[in-house]
């Protein structure tokens, strides 16, 4: 693995409601979908994006996804959303997206 991804999902007011991790094992029919709808069939496993927005319990709070990316050396990496994960919080209430 050369990098780790981690979205988090917070409400207005701050408060962490969903974590989520890429996986480079897992994979679930939502990241399929939205990744066949742009195009991007092959893009099966779980992204920290999508799987955050799976785990969060209440999306109706959601204001905003936080979106980190770490290199094996501990080096911040630029981690804007995939336009399949962009469509999946397109999606969501989230109104503000930030990124490494």
């Amino acid at each position: 693995m050369n990098h780790s991804l981690t979205a988090i999902i917070k409400d207005k007011k701050g408060n962490v409601l969903a974590i989520g991790k890429n996986s480079y094992t897992k994979t679930h029919p939502y990241q399929a979908k939205c990744a066949k709808e742009v195009g991007l069939p092959e893009k099966i496993f779980l992204h920290a994006e999508i799987d955050a927005i799976l785990k969060c319990q209440d999306l109706s709070k959601a204001y905003s996804i936080h979106i980190f990316r770490q290199g094996k050396s501990g080096k911040w990496l630029l981690a804007k959303p995939c336009p399949a994960c962009q469509t999946a919080i397109n999606r969501t209430p989230i109104k503000k997206v930030y990124h490494t």
